[in-house]
């Protein structure tokens, strides 16, 4: 960096006007900006909140609030487990995340109405969160308006963030956290509205999450390295507790001990795979939701961050985390595409240094040409819509990770099964985690194979079997797609006489 402030570089204005003056401008200018990029995802995102939930991530994990808020709604708070039954997918509850997005869709569930967008409100409404959290973190570090702009866009415009930030619900947090942080961290007396705001910051982000609870401790103590015991770090830290003593009351008070000791077992040990498969795993699914020129850029931003003394402390944090909590639970990692979330941090940190890094030469050589850097800001940021616009929101990476899963949620939402049907029937493993299939027909899951068909007295001949036909089941004929009563896509709703028949039992 050659030490010249953004202020300078940014702006060629008229020598009248004051510094402090042509910065509250550029600011009220950068966050109009933050505000914009914030609402242009918001708009791409409203048509999704009436969607049913489907045959995908988004499905199966907001489907689980989707049947707690159903059971608070009907059973009361205590009735429902503070609000972590799920039942009739499974008798026990799920209590084992901490209970902000339980509290929120509670809240949401009083809107009007009994609609799939009180439920999918609260992860989108936190997934939005990210984009200011976000600039607010780069400002804070001292990157400036543009390459904090950019960095945003590029984030953005990927389908980790656009396509799975409803399931990150706890990087907004997490992020404005930090950004409040890096403030405190570097002022002596900071005022009141800081102080406050870092508190509860603090507590959504112990609310949040566990990778919430663990990022904060982490916060916490490069705070207290910076500011050693005060009134501010005292403040911090009561919040920090608060939200951790709530999100245990929470998680003891409903499961208990053994079960989070067996979720967290669950998803650390036990999973059979090879390194090898491990690793083409994760590169997979990084190939998936991250863009190549996103892949290439990302290495080369986190050394940028390593090396510039203003993020190489938060940035290897970052990194460390990121490592820790895929390679440490690392079979939800193997399980769920979107389990290393934690790069988004370490990519915007990373890319924000870099392209400050970049504009600043670049400025170097074109000083006081104002024009030429909003062209070039103005074709980027094309170039990025139009990304966004094709490939996302319109394009096949929405078709293939969202229209075409909830396919599966539309039909057993319109089609109710069988009179007297007892269970929500699925043939083999066609479909998996079926809350969302749970939540529309009420009715506890059962699975569907050849054995059940021989021997179970409960699949009756007009019950109706739910299956994906592009996966049916080793035992079932191609022929069977013509027996269904009705179809979405690749999912189809069979009898099991049909399917009886088909299997020749």
């Amino acid at each position: 960096m050659t030490g010249t402030s953004p202020t300078t570089v940014e702006l060629s204005a008229p020598v009248a006007t004051s510094v402090p003056t042509a910065g509250r401008r550029i600011e009220r200018w950068g966050w109009g900006a933050v505000g914009a990029i914030t609402a242009v995802v918001a708009s791409t995102w409203v048509p999704l909140l009436g969607e049913p939930f489907g045959d995908n991530h988004l499905g199966r994990i907001v489907g689980r609030y989707a049947l707690h808020e159903r059971n608070l709604q009907e059973q009361g708070i205590l009735g429902s487990q503070f609000g972590a039954d799920w039942a009739p997918y499974a008798s026990a509850p799920y209590a084992h995340h901490p209970p902000l997005l339980n509290l929120l869709t509670g809240l949401t569930g009083l809107l009007p109405g009994d609609a799939e967008y009180q439920i999918w409100l609260p992860p989108y409404l936190l997934a939005l969160l990210i984009i200011p959290a976000g600039a607010a973190l780069l400002r804070g570090f001292g990157v400036r308006w543009s390459a904090t702009l950019l960095a945003i866009g590029l984030m953005v415009a990927t389908p980790f963030y656009w396509v799975y930030s409803p399931l990150m619900f706890d990087l907004g947090p997490i992020l404005a956290l930090s950004a409040a942080v890096v403030r405190l961290r570097t002022r002596p007396d900071p005022g009141r509205a800081l102080v406050v705001g870092t508190c509860a910051a603090a507590l959504s982000t112990t609310l949040v999450s566990w990778p919430g609870i663990a990022f904060a401790a982490a916060l916490g103590l490069w705070l207290f390295l910076a500011r050693r015991i005060d009134r501010v770090t005292v403040l911090v830290a009561a919040s920090m507790l608060t939200g951790l003593a709530i999100s245990l009351a929470f998680v003891v008070g409903v499961t208990g001990m053994d079960l989070l000791g067996g979720q967290a077992e669950l998803r650390s040990t036990g999973g059979d795979y090879t390194v090898s498969q491990f690793l083409s795993r994760q590169w997979h699914f990084a190939y998936l939701l991250l863009p190549v020129w996103y892949l290439g850029a990302l290495p080369l931003g986190a050394v940028a961050g390593l090396l510039d003394r203003r993020t190489r402390s938060y940035l290897a944090m970052a990194i460390g985390f990121t490592a820790a909590w895929v390679l440490g639970l690392s079979n939800g990692a193997y399980v769920h595409s979107y389990w290393s979330y934690p790069v988004l941090v370490v990519g915007l940190v990373g890319m924000g240094v870099l392209l400050d890094r970049i504009v600043d030469r670049l400025a170097e050589g074109i000083v006081g040409r104002r024009s030429v850097r909003l062209v070039a800001v103005a074709l980027i940021w094309a170039a990025l819509g139009t990304y966004l616009g094709a490939g996302l929101v319109v394009g096949p990476v929405r078709h293939r990770l969202l229209t075409e899963p909830t396919r599966a949620g539309r039909l057993v939402a319109e089609h109710p099964p069988a009179a007297g049907q007892r269970y929500a029937w699925i043939a083999g493993t066609s479909v998996t985690t079926p809350r969302w299939f749970v939540y529309y027909w009420q009715l506890a899951p059962r699975t569907l194979t050849v054995e059940t068909l021989r021997t179970e007295p409960t699949a009756r001949a007009d019950d109706l079997v739910l299956m994906n036909v592009r996966q049916r089941p080793d035992w079932l004929p191609e022929s069977i797609e013509a027996q269904a009563v009705a179809r979405d896509g690749p999912y189809a709703l069979v009898p099991v006489a049909a399917l009886r028949t088909a299997a020749r039992y």
